[in-house]
């Protein structure tokens, strides 16, 4: 599946390489006569209800952010990873000291996978809430000599938003299935309608479930790192200005080095998605390949969806390919 995501995303805006091997789309006149480079965005798929994207900013150069966009893209700031499935969170923020780890990232960093993998787990199961699932999850990983991670930030109860909004991302794909599908399917990935209708009918299960999601959103984080999940602790506002999605395998992107070229606020979401069939792999309870295509998709869409949930429409994908 990411084979193929890989292959199209050079050709997901429609468009002819630029001489820097860099896809791109001119979509207006104004913009081809000033060179900017143009990328789908989260409203073109009527997504992106919350409020982190460049729409919002007025601290930003627009040559700035084109300029950085191409350099992410061209995968100049790309390093290697050891992990093979989301460790850390795509949020775009450091440590105090400026830094993040280098490890695969997604929206929760192995939470991802504990959403991901539930929503596309096709599971009647009643007997388990969502600390549970994050503990049984973790310890699955752990067994196939995986590191998980999660985080929080230096000023809230649960700062990671994948967390945080974790029932609302859930509602969110209920209520936006056939426009969080319509993105991915642009950029490669189709869901298919009995996979789209077995995830939204478990999300529809979970958020019907009594008690599944923990009413103390930070015990979710502390029931990862009680099972071994190593803990992050970020600084600071949201400025993520896009997604890099990255499909280069046994790679991420140094946000440290983005901050270190263009200043602290030109940050970016990372989504290491070549990371996640890997991960539906590990967790996949059948031997069936159709439940481990679906859990992965499940993942993929567990990622659109909390980037709808928190990004602003103007949000852009940034492929690295």
């Amino acid at each position: 599946m990411f084979e193929s995501l890989k292959n199209l995303l050079k050709h997901f805006t429609g468009s002819q390489e630029s001489t820097s091997g860099i896809s791109t789309q001119d979509t207006t006149s104004s913009a081809a006569a000033a060179g900017n480079t143009q990328y789908i965005t989260l409203s073109q798929f009527n997504l992106g209800t919350g409020s982190i994207g460049p729409g919002n900013r007025n601290d930003i150069d627009q040559n700035v952010l084109n300029q950085m966009y191409h350099a992410i893209a061209s995968g100049l700031f790309n390093v290697p990873v050891n992990n093979s499935i989301p460790e850390i969170c795509v949020d775009g923020r450091t440590n105090k000291n400026g830094y993040r780890k280098s490890a695969p990232c997604a929206a929760g960093g192995t939470l991802s996978i504990v959403y991901g993998g539930d929503l596309g787990s096709n599971s009647a199961a009643t007997d388990i809430n969502e600390v549970q699932l994050t503990t049984q999850t973790i310890n699955r990983l752990k067994e196939k000599g995986h590191q998980a991670g999660v985080h929080g930030d230096d000023h809230s109860d649960c700062g990671c938003g994948a967390c945080s909004k974790a029932p609302t991302i859930y509602q969110h794909i209920t209520e936006h299935i056939n426009d969080l599908a319509s993105l991915t399917n642009q950029l490669g990935i189709n869901i298919t309608e009995s996979e789209k209708d077995s995830i939204v009918q478990q999300a529809k299960n979970r958020l019907n479930q009594a008690g599944f999601f923990a009413e103390n959103r930070a015990s979710v984080v502390q029931a990862a790192q009680d099972s071994g999940a190593d803990y992050e602790e970020l600084v600071g506002q949201h400025n993520e200005l896009g997604i890099a999605l990255n499909t280069r395998v046994g790679t991420t992107v140094d946000r440290s080095a983005i901050r270190s070229k263009y200043g602290p606020q030109y940050d970016m979401f990372v989504v290491d998605a070549w990371t996640f069939g890997n991960a539906a792999k590990d967790i996949n309870s059948t031997d069936n390949e159709a439940d481990e295509q679906r859990i992965a998709k499940a993942i993929t869409l567990q990622n659109v969806a909390t980037a709808s949930v928190l990004g602003h429409g103007s949000l852009p994908i940034i492929p690295i390919a």
